[in-house]
């Protein structure tokens, strides 16, 4: 995309006016950020919600700060106890999923994500705060910062958006004091090897982690397991409105599905009984669906027919190098421990 390579420098000069001129904030609790280098698609969900499961175990109270894209309703809003009732327009997506599968941490939404924690810290008192998308976020005081990287895609083309993927320069993971690598099982081992090796000079020497994906199949509700052999058996279509679309359909092929095509659309975009019965009409009757966990939220409200055409797939990380030593790299770099 070197046509858009102008609009990148127009880009880079703003991004690097934006850190110059904020000044980052103390909250009154700790803050883990967790983020990436590039738009979308580094599995950064799934790793929030680690996150949080592992400061919970810990006998710990986290709070999420995101921004929640894509939603219709912009006034700051904070969801707790699984966010019962909550339409996915009010919250977004992934904000959402993280409060309905960690229904014990709280979850803050708005842009201003400093005043937002002032705003709703009485209602629910924290004891850490998870910055959610926060690793080009200057106006908050970082006490961790996680990166994750895609091993399928860690850099793109090179180029910063929009004539590339990169949010900034992948010199950037030298303000990173963890770096995760996702999708570690979309590579081969010389390749992750490799990967490794450039994500440790880069940064500075950083401690590396690399993950991969558990998969299961659950129903739009993610409480009761789809069936895989009817999905083994039927005409199966990836459905998605994610970024890393290629990527997903990669897990599904993974776990053990063929599906016959890919219905990819526009990031965090929603889902309707009437988009749903078009696409159903045009692949058939008896076709099944396959659609991400950050999409599920989206089909609380759809045709029960529609539900039962589809499975979703959740993802859960699973650490290479070994579950105690990735919970001993977060807990060891704060003050509680």
């Amino acid at each position: 995309m070197k046509i858009l390579y102008p609009l990148s420098l127009i880009y880079s000069l703003l991004y690097k006016a934006d850190r110059y001129f904020s000044n980052p904030k103390k909250l009154s609790k700790p803050v883990i950020s967790v983020g990436n280098l590039t738009l979308g698609g580094t599995g950064k969900t799934p790793i929030v919600i680690e996150i949080l499961n592992l400061l919970i175990k810990n006998n710990l109270k986290p709070i999420v700060l995101t921004r929640g894209y894509s939603r219709k309703n912009k006034i700051p809003v904070m969801l707790k106890n699984g966010a019962v009732g909550v339409n996915v327009l009010d919250s977004g997506d992934e904000p959402l999923l993280i409060a309905r599968s960690v229904p014990k941490a709280g979850v803050i939404i708005g842009a201003d994500r400093y005043n937002n924690a002032l705003k709703f810290e009485s209602e629910m008192i924290p004891d850490i705060y998870v910055l959610d998308d926060g690793f080009q976020h200057w106006n908050i005081q970082i006490d961790l910062d996680i990166v994750c990287i895609n091993a399928a895609n860690p850099f793109g083309n090179g180029m910063l958006i929009p004539a590339g993927i990169l949010r900034e320069k992948p010199t950037a993971l030298r303000r990173a004091e963890l770096i995760i690598i996702t999708n570690s099982d979309m590579v081969s081992y010389e390749e992750l090897i490799k990967l490794e090796k450039i994500i440790f000079a880069l940064s500075g020497q950083r401690p590396i982690v690399s993950c991969y994906g558990e998969f299961e199949y659950k129903t739009t509700d993610l409480s009761t397991d789809f069936s895989i052999e009817l999905l083994k058996k039927s005409d199966v279509y990836a459905l998605s409105a994610i970024c890393f679309a290629k990527g997903f359909k990669n897990s599904i092929e993974k776990s053990g599905i063929k599906i016959k095509d890919s219905i990819v659309l526009r990031d965090h975009s929603g889902y309707s009984d009437n988009k749903l019965k078009k696409i159903i009409h045009r692949k058939g009757k008896d076709s099944y669906f396959i659609a991400t966990a950050k999409d599920a939220v989206k089909f609380q409200n759809i045709n029960v027919d529609f539900k039962e055409k589809i499975a979703i797939l959740t993802v859960k990380p699973i650490f290479k190098i070994g579950k105690a030593q990735w919970e001993r790299e977060v807990l060891k770099r704060l003050p509680f421990f």
